[in-house]
């Protein structure tokens, strides 16, 4: 309601409207790189979807503002006319922004314990088939739980348990909409 009401306000046209969170974002992509608040996280999805719409109207700020009131101004505003940053995180008296960079060649990609259970949501239908199969046949994977709304009920799911199972997997098939928390 917040957001619609700002855009419609002819007296707020051309100004934006900083949005700030606690812990609605991680930063530094590493082990430890912060806790993210889920509520918090949707409201970062919200706004950015509402960013994609009326773009230079919302600015995200997620963080302690510790000094007050200044030290978000300055994180917003950046140095002279402005930093053009839409979205900010305040860490440890630093300021991140996201930024796309290139990056070397990752390792050999993620490594499954083959003794572990790995669920598949969507796992009855034409793409949750193609990732069970990788799983199974390239990463060695030896536990699958295949969920979908349909179950064993879905067209094509007792072919694909009995394709996964002759590849040498163990296979579960669950009926349930993983969006339905009951």
């Amino acid at each position: 309601g917040v957001l619609q009401s700002w855009l419609v306000d002819e007296r707020l046209v051309g100004s934006r409207l900083v949005v700030v969170t606690r812990e609605g974002v991680a930063v530094g992509g590493g082990v430890g790189s912060g806790v993210v608040d889920v509520v918090q996280a949707a409201v970062w999805g919200l706004v950015r979807a509402a960013q994609a719409e009326n773009p230079g109207r919302f600015v995200l700020v997620d963080g302690e503002v510790s000094a007050g009131v200044g030290e978000l101004v300055s994180a917003v505003a950046g140095s002279g006319s402005g930093s053009g940053e839409v979205e900010l995180a305040l860490r440890g008296g630093g300021v991140w922004v996201p930024r796309l960079v290139a990056g070397g060649v990752l390792g050999s990609g993620p490594v499954w314990d083959p003794e572990g259970v790995v669920l598949v949501t969507g796992g009855t239908g034409g793409l949750g088939g193609v990732v069970a199969r990788y799983l199974v046949v390239e990463e060695g994977v030896r536990h699958v739980v295949l969920s979908s709304r349909r179950g064993l009920e879905a067209p094509g799911a007792v072919e694909l348990v009995g394709e996964l199972e002759a590849a040498g997997a163990r296979v579960r098939v669950v009926a349930c909409d993983v969006a339905e928390r009951a």
